[in-house]
């Protein structure tokens, strides 16, 4: 039996990062193996395992795709990423840990079977039991509208000037340069701040990335207050649904409680992503990278940007899908300045595309009032604005902006005690944060420059706020 446990042990893996010194070392398995640098696969039972899948709306895993290619199946037949076969996940297997602090250093061993001193990850008890995987979307949330049975494409365009032309019923709008760049043939629209066109229009053609044509017959007009946005039904139950599917722009402009609704109208187990589930991700970056640093160790993602406002009014600038032919891998092409150049561009940790960076990601299960963080994992009792039916981490998290210096002394996530940092040192990326009751927002967007990464958090928006730039991301 203790031989049994010695091996058990022995399969661990994990850091040390001393929040004094800001030095790292890794333990257990590959103990002597380089901070800083990509643990070998043989070496990280968990992160080696994690891989997409389709997965059909009861939760059950219809195929794997290929590992270096998602394209295609484990078998290499082609694969069907646009909903036909179910929705394209990233599976993350149970885990275990064992954190402690010691001095000045936190200390995380993980492994993916029990060992002394250890605990399951919060992230696999699941509404009230264990499971043995839980599943990210492999990519940022598109919407599925019920009504017109179509994946949408996701826009908000604020009041601009439209020019709506009579003869080939065609929408114009000049003064932004990538303003229809992510919309299909099909998509449903719906048009306000007209005197003659408001509606819900469907885009025929798209004739270039200002011009589009429509179905329905337009009234010639230039109408200086435009709003265009994608049709969206934020109903319980009967309305729209959260997807991840490839070739699509993610949805945009609706509140956190908006993606709850639309997440949880894909059946039972289905959510947006949630605290625990986000940090047991960020927890298996930083075992596999031994570095808070990701914009260094994966890629800087899409947060460069300098001109989005004018590209496309801080719409999403890249389609699902763009890392696909790296299937499971982490990789990164983007960091550009250019909207456009970055439209074809993508960062990737393990399968899961735009993990940081592009737009930010709504985060479910965690409320803050007055910096004091609230934590759930049963989706049935997510709410915004409430301590009700949430567990308190038992910290007060920093009252002040700014890079994120030394952590909590707790295995529950990853949350700032102190800032005073930079964004090359400590833990490498921003925190805001505000008094009152307060949702979550991570990652970063497409010009939040060195602040974005996997550990960025913005705690200041209220329940209410809806923007062009918030996003969800599916989860089951």
């Amino acid at each position: 039996m203790i031989a049994r446990s010695r091996r058990k042990h022995n399969r661990a893996y994990g850091i040390s990062w001393n929040e004094s010194a800001d030095t790292y070392a890794r333990m257990g398995q590959g103990k002597s193996c380089a901070t800083g640098t990509k643990l070998p696969d043989n070496l990280m039972a968990l992160q080696s395992r994690m891989k997409t899948c389709l997965l059909n709306d009861a939760g059950v895993v219809q195929y794997y795709t290929k590992a270096t290619d998602r394209t295609l199946k484990e078998d290499g037949t082609p694969s069907v990423l646009t909903g036909a076969d179910g929705q394209v996940m990233v599976e993350v297997p149970q885990g275990w840990l064992k954190y402690w602090y010691s001095g000045t250093t936190h200390n995380y061993l993980i492994s993916k079977e029990q060992f002394n001193g250890a605990s399951r990850l919060n992230a696999f008890y699941k509404n009230g039991a264990w499971v043995a995987n839980r599943y990210q979307s492999a990519y940022e949330g598109v919407l599925y509208d019920i009504s017109a049975s179509i994946y949408t494409d996701g826009i908000y365009q604020t009041a601009v000037s439209c020019v709506f032309a009579l003869v080939d019923s065609s929408l114009t709008i000049a003064s932004r340069s990538g303003v229809f760049s992510k919309l299909t043939i099909g998509d449903k629209l719906v048009v306000s701040g007209t005197t003659n066109n408001n509606g819900t229009k469907t885009v025929a053609s798209l004739v270039s990335a200002t011009k589009i044509t429509i179905s329905e017959a337009c009234v010639a007009e230039t109408a200086a207050a435009t709003i265009i946005q994608t049709e969206k039904d934020w109903a319980a139950t009967t309305g729209d649904k959260l997807a991840s599917v490839s070739g699509k722009a993610p949805i945009n402009f609706g509140t956190r409680a908006n993606f709850r609704a639309v997440a949880k109208n894909r059946g039972a187990g289905w959510r947006q992503q949630d605290y625990d589930l986000a940090s047991a991700i960020q927890l298996l970056y930083l075992v596999e990278y031994a570095s808070f640093y990701s914009q260094s160790k994966i890629g800087a993602g899409i947060t460069n940007v300098t001109d989005w406002p004018t590209y496309n009014d801080y719409n999403p600038i890249a389609f699902t899908g763009n890392s696909n032919s790296i299937g499971n891998a982490t990789g990164n092409t983007a960091g550009a300045a250019s909207a456009l150049t970055e439209s074809t561009k993508y960062l990737s940790y393990r399968g899961i595309e735009n993990w940081y960076g592009h737009l930010w990601k709504w985060c479910d299960g965690i409320n803050i009032n007055a910096n004091v963080p609230y934590v759930s994992n049963n989706d049935t009792q997510f709410a915004d604005d409430t301590a009700t039916n949430y567990t308190a981490l038992g910290v007060t998290l920093i009252n002040a902006d700014g890079w994120q210096n030394t952590l909590h002394q707790i295995s529950r996530g990853f949350l700032p005690a102190s800032v005073g940092a930079s964004n090359i040192t400590k833990i490498t990326d921003y925190y805001w944060q505000s008094t009152v009751w307060r949702v979550v927002v991570l990652g970063g967007g497409a010009v939040s420059g060195a602040s974005a990464g996997a550990f960025c958090v913005a705690a200041t928006n209220a329940s209410g706020d809806a923007y062009r730039h918030f996003v969800g991301r599916l989860a089951f």
